[in-house]
């Protein structure tokens, strides 16, 4: 009952928000859903004068502000939403600020006893208690360890869990009735929208699951000099407090601050660009939130980013066919560009490709009539998206997230250094990867990978042959099969198990003849006969019966 007289009143509050800020811009006045939410609510906003001074996009950024941190988080969500909001609500949904008031000193010290079960001095003998930065899920306080470490504190807001809980369902239910009474809406999949924030807060608001992140991407750069990742102080985090190294610097848009740092923007903008291309190809594992207030700069020019949040993931399989689609662009190759799209299939086989490779042509050659300098790899991608979704393309939403990512990197970038060619640097980059991907050596590798997952497959049959029989006798199924089905399958298996064997032989024949040329051995006259066998092994392999 009490759950419910709260959520009750938690939706009166939501409504009598909505309706001051006029934040409902696709209802008319006259609508009759306007008319009941307004009764609801109990006012009737101040519209002309709102409507005057602001858009309806700031209007509803401003309703989200006032609402609070799911709020907030679900807006900056929606900005990742290129290939259904209109545009001008995703560039206002970026500016939602995640600026709040810090929570009182006692349930930081409450939080940080209860999850590191002690006293906060034990821990930490010097702990500021006001923070450095305060935000909708945590805050950050400055302090030192007890081995005399400077450390970063983050610690959760208390009670958070529940409200965005709470929140999440409502958002939910919303998003339903808005689906099924508001029918121009319905292609902006708001519940799918809606689910994929969820999983995203859940998530985030786990300080474990991002402690892990950060981990996973000190562990990736470092042996690279263009970023530095804090190290996680694991004995002292746990799911509500994460503690991390100090590291001196200063937010990256501050750079103008400094200028002593003027001789450094070209190199540090560059290790920008790079670092992230380094984390989408090499690693497929990228930071997906590198606004400005997440990447620090360091006394001697050094890029730190922060908060590991909201991460993405790419495929190997999708590194290559984005690898192959960014080249065909570079090298205005669109026959290229639309046949990775159908290999990948991210758009459907009976596709005319004539029609489809014009529509990349016509977003490809505007683009390049732009200086070097203006042209934008996020933006590009941008306008692919929506094109492909006129093919019927299904939403890649991690390829959704990295473009996102990539235009404010490149936002970032440019505001700091207005003659960054994002461009000249990717080509080299994304040539160099394709050639150790998908050059010889690529192919090499692709080789040893497919035979060592094939012996593995053939170690662990018996075992799983063993495992299904025990479990068929465990439980008691009966299988009733005439002797010549028994004589015929035991034939069948020992051929197909033939098959592989000499499968496995002859591609390892083949291997070991690669190896030799690529390593230039002076054996080289062992390369015929080992490809002879290899020969005479796969030949068996096919004939065998």
């Amino acid at each position: 009952m009490l759950t419910t007289l709260r959520t009750l009143l938690r939706l009166w509050f939501i409504l009598r928000i909505v309706v001051r800020y006029d934040a409902l811009p696709l209802l008319s006045e006259k609508a009759l859903p306007y008319r009941i939410l307004v009764w609801l609510a109990g006012l009737r906003p101040s519209t002309r004068a709102l409507r005057r001074r602001y858009t309806s996009s700031e209007r509803m950024r401003k309703a989200l502000e006032a609402l609070g941190p799911t709020f907030i988080k679900f807006g900056q969500a929606l900005s990742t939403r290129v290939e259904s909001l209109p545009e001008e609500v995703a560039r206002e949904m970026k500016k939602l600020q995640d600026e709040v008031p810090p929570f009182p000193f006692e349930k930081v010290r409450e939080t940080i006893e209860e999850s590191l079960k002690g006293r906060l001095e034990d821990f930490f003998p010097q702990f500021d208690s006001v923070p450095v930065a305060s935000a909708s899920i945590a805050q950050v306080h400055h302090a030192f360890t007890k081995e005399g470490r400077e450390v970063a504190v983050k610690v959760k807001r208390p009670q958070i869990d529940a409200v965005v809980e709470s929140d999440i369902r409502m958002l939910s239910q919303l998003a339903g009735l808005v689906e099924m009474y508001v029918p121009e809406w319905r292609r902006f999949r708001v519940q799918k929208v809606v689910d994929e924030f969820a999983a995203t807060i859940r998530s985030e608001m786990n300080f474990q699951v991002e402690a892990a992140r950060a981990q996973q991407f000190r562990d990736n750069f470092r042996l690279d000099k263009e970023l530095r990742i804090p190290e996680v102080i694991w004995s002292l985090s746990g799911q509500r407090v994460m503690t991390l190294e100090w590291i001196d610097g200063f937010p990256i848009d501050e750079l103008r601050d400094h200028p002593e740092f003027a001789s450094r923007v070209d190199r540090i903008s560059r290790n920008i660009v790079t670092a992230f291309f380094k984390q989408v190809f090499r690693d497929g594992y990228f930071h997906a939130d590198q606004h400005p207030g997440n990447i620090f700069v360091t006394p001697d020019g050094t890029i730190v980013i922060l908060d590991f949040g909201i991460t993405g993931q790419v495929s190997m399989q999708t590194r290559i066919w984005l690898a192959v689609m960014l080249q065909g662009f570079l090298m205005r190759d669109y026959r290229k560009v639309a046949r990775v799209h159908l290999d990948a299939g991210y758009i459907p086989m009976d596709t005319d490709m004539g029609e489809f490779e014009e529509a990349c042509r016509q977003i490809g050659e505007p683009v390049f009539g732009q200086p070097l300098k203006e042209i934008s790899i996020g933006k590009l991608l941008a306008q692919l998206f929506k094109v492909t979704e006129q093919f019927n393309m299904p939403v890649q939403p991690q390829l959704l997230l990295l473009q996102k990512t990539m235009v404010t990197l490149e936002g970032v970038g440019r505001e700091i250094n207005p003659e960054l060619n994002v461009w000249l640097l990717a080509e080299p980059l994304i040539r160099e990867w394709m050639m150790d991907h998908l050059g010889p050596k690529g192919r090499l590798l692709n080789a040893r990978e497919t035979i060592s997952n094939s012996l593995h497959a053939t170690t662990q049959l018996p075992e799983l042959l063993y495992t299904g029989i025990e479990r068929l006798a465990r439980d008691r199924v009966r299988m009733r099969l005439h002797p010549e089905s028994l004589q015929t399958l035991e034939e069948r298996m020992n051929v197909g198990f033939r098959q592989q064997v000499a499968a496995i032989f002859g591609g390892a024949l083949l291997m070991s003849a690669a190896m030799l040329i690529a390593s230039g051995s002076s054996a080289w006259w062992y390369v015929p006969a080992l490809g002879l066998s290899a020969g005479q092994f796969l030949k068996a392999s096919r004939l065998l019966k």
